[in-house]
């Protein structure tokens, strides 16, 4: 559970399940982390998240390592999330919107334009004639 809320300006989504709003950010380490566990490259992700066919276990993989980027300093309690509880409190709360959720996420790690910490990068001004 996060003791901060989501920062749009970081690049940060947040997702309530159950009673807990969580915070979830598409790094760099979590997005790497999920395509290992899962076996799927970050644009097939998208396109199962974006069709709603990302299974549960692997949609509880996805958003348990977007929620470990997005803990807090020193919250080792949301840093050591399980992915099969995850699992669970997504079927619990329902798939549809979690599986939106994820997939504005995931789009978000896959268009640019963050560091690898998942922060957004600035945007250029542009000169106006």
């Amino acid at each position: 559970m996060s003791d901060h809320p989501a920062n749009a300006a970081r690049g940060e989504h947040e997702l309530k399940l159950g009673k807990t709003c969580y915070v979830l950010r598409p790094s760099y380490a979590a997005i790497s982390a999920a395509e290992a566990k899962t076996g799927h490259s970050l644009m097939a992700l998208l396109r199962l998240a974006d069709a709603s066919d990302l299974s549960l276990a692997h949609l509880g993989v996805v958003v348990a390592e977007l929620i470990r980027a997005g803990a807090g300093k020193g919250d080792d309690l949301t840093a050591g999330v399980n992915a099969e509880r995850i699992a669970e409190l997504i079927f619990e709360e329902g798939m549809p919107h979690v599986m939106a959720r994820v997939t504005i996420c995931l789009l978000d790690a896959a268009s640019g334009g963050r560091t690898a910490t998942g922060e957004m990068k600035p945007v250029a001004e542009m000169a106006i004639s």
